[in-house]
């Protein structure tokens, strides 16, 4: 794997999920905010996505032509790469929409690791760039072409493509919470807001893998001591399914039932209760 894939993969797992973004992870980190007047949001918008070598584009274009342009600049732009389209086409286009379309996917072709949503009021971009000088100047330029009543908000991690792999993974650990994961009452089912989360532990865990996991499992205190041990010992094995199904050595993974012992909440209350029947995960550096 080259240099420059090792950054490209790093990036995309650290930015990936809002694992890490400039505003809460500050190393080598500019955040560019350029704004003007933010008016109503209406029903225009495209969807450009960089990420692992694959190009996605998704949402409103104005004409045939337009079409036609974005894919050339996708060619000139990401040589050797065939973007994934699923185009709308919608002829009441404002007449800005096409060349600010065109200046994001130039913007983007100088990132790592990147996505920008365009809409009637707004561009939103994130993401990662080894090539900060470059990324700047064609930011300015399309600052320069907006139109009244459009925002930028460009929130960007620059890296030295230089960057050591272990130190970051170390730092990104740091600044990474993981969220909650709750459980439905007296089950191993966790709830659907759990599965971003986990997502989120699965796309450190791929990039930083010279870290282990630790898994831990805890209940409410409805039932006895006995149960509740089973019990989270359950909850903390089907997270750690969870995650080896998502690619994770299961030799990674370390599992923990510490059922009613350490509450978080007031078990006297259903919502107190809602909050311990929860699970701790934490990673750790390889022995």
């Amino acid at each position: 794997m080259t240099k420059i894939s090792i950054i490209r993969y790093l990036s995309v797992g650290l930015v990936i999920g809002g694992l890490i973004t400039a505003t809460n992870f500050n190393f080598a980190a500019v955040t560019d905010k350029l704004s003007k007047p933010v008016h109503e949001a209406h029903m225009l918008r495209l969807e450009f996505r960089w990420q692992y070598e694959v190009l996605r584009l998704v949402g409103h274009i104005a004409t045939v032509n337009h079409k036609k342009n974005l894919l050339s600049v996708a060619a000139s732009s990401f040589p050797g790469n065939s973007p994934e389209i699923d185009f709308i086409l919608f002829n009441a286009a404002p007449s800005h929409w096409e060349e600010l379309s065109m200046k994001v996917l130039y913007l983007l072709a100088e990132s790592s690791f990147s996505e920008a949503v365009l809409s009637n009021n707004e561009i939103i971009i994130r993401g990662v760039t080894t090539k900060e000088v470059m990324w700047k100047k064609k930011l300015n330029a399309l600052q320069k072409v907006l139109p009244e009543g459009i925002s930028i908000n460009a929130n960007m991690l620059y890296i030295s493509p230089t960057i050591n792999t272990k130190k970051t993974c170390i730092m990104a650990i740091k600044a990474f919470a993981v969220g909650a994961i709750n459980f439905e009452e007296s089950s191993t089912k966790f709830l659907d807001s759990a599965h971003s989360q986990l997502n989120r532990v699965i796309a450190l865990a791929n990039v930083c893998k010279m870290m282990t996991i630790s898994i831990t499992g805890h209940t409410d205190s409805s039932g006895n001591n006995k149960w509740n041990q089973e019990l989270s010992l359950k909850r903390a094995t089907t997270v750690s399914d969870y995650i080896a199904q998502g690619g994770i050595e299961r030799e990674r993974l370390f599992i923990y039932s510490a059922g009613s012992s350490y509450p978080i909440a007031n078990n006297a209350t259903s919502y107190g209760r809602s909050l311990n029947r929860r699970i701790d995960i934490k990673f750790q550096t390889k022995n």
